[in-house]
């Protein structure tokens, strides 16, 4: 036995050995090969973009969440993540070729300095602001925190220019959207797990009052700090519940539970997901559904269960290289199936399972079946969480010509237009939000005027489905000006009210207390 043990140790050493030799041969081949380019090449190479383009490629052939992050992109997701950003807090807008001061952020330097709706900016600094895009405002008005940025403005009913000097400040980036009541309902919409993510939940928990049942909305949320979702979590479980477990080929099973007193535990609880609701949101879904704590409404989720390790690199650029997978409490696989390299046709397989029913009712047909761990109900497993309710596409309606005019920078534009040019009117005869959403209603004339503006964009109308995109097109323009108006709570009620049927599905689940307890298998 000895002999045969010393033999394995040898063997082992042996195959170690040749493995770390193969590794460095190739290593010597790039390292040879880079040279010579670098020799011989006809044109001064640029080897920063060259070996960034590399290493992506490389990932490329990997799993499909495995990438590079230059520097500037780095920067960007440190800002999203930290929650801030070095700026004056102001929002602006462009009407007319003019920028504008649509609101100010409370307490930022923009408005301890008085700027208000509907200043125009004559410049930043040394640049004339007059037909500038959108892209270079950013670029000119954020900076350094404590670094100082000087405009120059006309202020709304004056005619003469003044200079104003502002030192940046932190600008906080939220990631509570919603925090408001509906029929003692709370609600909470989440965009994204940041640094002080749990601190705003909190905080619009505690502003929602004494509730009977609470929403909570992750569609759209793609996920992001792992330690924020398990403190979600914990937030609606008793201490020491098993959130999430991680393992990996190099990663030994590692088991996260929640540390703190569950804060809202025994009352009624629904989750909002979609097919965008990813990683950190499948995580805290996973487990409320595992623990039959909530019930899960809306869309398959993503499917990202891939865990992340992010090495930073010398440049200020990083690599995330997948490490392990989450699984719920369960034992559920949160990550879908994928084939190495293959990244087009994961998302591919993504889009055609969000909008077939017939091809996920197949995959689901075949998925894993578990158990939950208090009410013995069978859920899915084989990727994403699968929702108690399902709600799916409206495919009778065609949305081309909204979708298109939504993500354009004109829309925006638009709306701020009537914002600049109505705003004062539309709160003199709505002076509250309650009356605005009851009895405002965007018309025939502003439709036919947005659709003029958006051919004047190289936006042409569609020939089919323009009924139904101008039906949804008045209702984002009257969310849009609510928020404007009032703030985030205002735009999202506008929407629940109109359009929003898996909100209107939670709610009515919620205000059912027999159906909501035959869903959980009680």
């Amino acid at each position: 036995m000895r002999k045969l043990g010393t033999t394995i140790v040898v063997v082992l050493a042996g195959v170690l050995s040749l493995s770390a030799q193969n590794f460095r041969n190739e290593l010597d081949k790039f390292s040879s090969f880079y040279y010579y380019l670098n020799s011989l090449y006809v044109d001064e190479p640029d080897n920063k973009a060259l070996i960034g383009e590399a290493i992506g490629a490389i990932l490329e052939k990997l799993d499909p969440h495995s990438s590079y992050a230059t520097a500037e992109q780095m920067k960007r997701e440190m800002e999203m993540n930290e929650g801030s950003f070095g700026g004056v807090g102001v929002e602006f807008g462009i009407v007319r070729d003019t920028v504008r001061v649509i609101s100010t952020h409370p307490n930022s330097p923009a408005a301890k300095a008085g700027l208000k709706w509907g200043d125009r900016i004559v410049a930043i600094g040394d640049t004339t602001a007059i037909g500038i895009d959108h892209q270079r405002i950013v670029e000119l008005v954020r900076g350094k925190v404590g670094s100082e940025v000087a405009f120059t403005i006309i202020a709304r009913g004056e005619s003469e220019p003044q200079s104003v000097t502002l030192r940046r400040d932190a600008i906080p980036i939220a990631t509570l959207d919603a925090a408001y009541t509906l029929y003692n309902i709370g609600y909470l919409r989440v965009n994204r797990f940041a640094e002080q993510t749990m601190e705003e939940f909190r905080k619009g928990f505690e502003s929602l009052g004494n509730i009977e049942g609470l929403i909570v909305d992750l569609r759209g949320n793609g996920g992001g700090l792992l330690t924020e979702a398990i403190e979600m979590a914990g937030f609606f479980l008793p201490r020491k519940s098993l959130i999430t477990t991680t393992s990996g080929r190099k990663e030994q099973p590692y088991n996260h539970y929640s540390k703190g007193k569950g804060s809202y535990i025994d009352k009624p609880l629904i989750f909002l997901v979609d097919e965008n609701s990813a990683s950190a949101s499948e995580l805290v879904s996973g487990a409320m559904q595992d623990y039959d704590r909530a019930v899960i409404v809306g869309r398959q989720t993503f499917g990202k269960g891939l865990v992340q390790k992010q090495i930073m690199l010398d440049d200020g650029s990083a690599v995330r290289i997948t490490t392990a997978h989450y699984y719920t409490p369960a034992g559920r696989c949160i990550q879908r199936p994928y084939e190495k390299g293959h990244s087009k046709e994961y998302y591919f397989d993504h889009a055609e399972r969000m909008l077939d029913d017939h091809y996920r009712d197949s995959l689901l047909a075949v998925a894993p079946k578990y158990k939950t761990l208090r009410t013995g109900r069978t859920v899915t497993g084989g990727g994403g969480i699968t929702p108690d309710v399902y709600i799916p596409h409206d495919k009778s309606k065609d949305y081309t010509y909204a979708n298109r005019v939504i993500s354009s920078l004109a829309f925006n534009e638009f709306v701020n237009t009537i914002f600049i040019d109505h705003g004062n009117n539309l709160l003199a005869t709505y002076p509250t939000f309650e009356q605005f959403n009851t009895e405002f209603q965007v018309g025939d004339q502003q439709l036919t005027a947005l659709t003029e503006w958006m051919t004047n964009h190289n936006i042409a109308p569609e020939e089919k489905g323009m009924e139904e995109s101008l039906a949804l097109l008045a209702v984002r323009i009257k969310a849009e000006l609510a928020r404007k108006l009032w703030d985030n709570n205002a735009m999202h009620r506008v929407f629940v009210t109109h359009i929003d049927e898996p909100f209107a599905e939670a709610l009515n689940i919620l205000l059912n207390p027999t159906r909501y307890h035959t869903l959980l298998g009680e």
